[in-house]
């Protein structure tokens, strides 16, 4: 009889906890094929990552500042997964601002650097 107390006691504790998890979010998944197609549009040759010149010239107003802020690792380059995760985190889809807009000496750069 004690067993099966402390067995009904555990499970109506549990119970409340159960419910709690399975009415949690189903985690999301992003669909990467926007960003996976303008990374292709930058990486004409298949290297499989981005240098400097060929974000210019896909993003001809896009300073150096705006680069090495997608560059996580800071090795000069940009690969798909630095690209993604820039993607991610900045809007999901957002379009880089037209020519004349954001980019341009004197203008309000679109990506800041990280502060330190």
């Amino acid at each position: 009889m004690h067993v099966f107390l402390c067995f009904i006691l555990a499970l109506g504790i549990n119970l409340p906890f159960r419910a709690m998890a399975d009415d949690a979010p189903a985690p999301q998944t992003v669909d990467y094929s926007k960003a996976d197609e303008r990374f292709k549009s930058m990486d004409t040759d298949n290297k499989g990552f981005v240098s400097f010149e060929d974000f210019q010239k896909r993003y001809p107003n896009m300073q150096r500042p705006a680069f090495d802020a997608i560059d996580s690792n800071k090795d000069g380059q940009i690969s798909l997964e630095e690209w993604r995760t820039f993607f991610q985190g900045h809007g999901m889809g957002a379009q880089m601002p037209p020519r004349g807009h954001g980019g341009e000496q004197g203008g309000t750069p679109l990506i800041l650097p990280p502060s330190k």
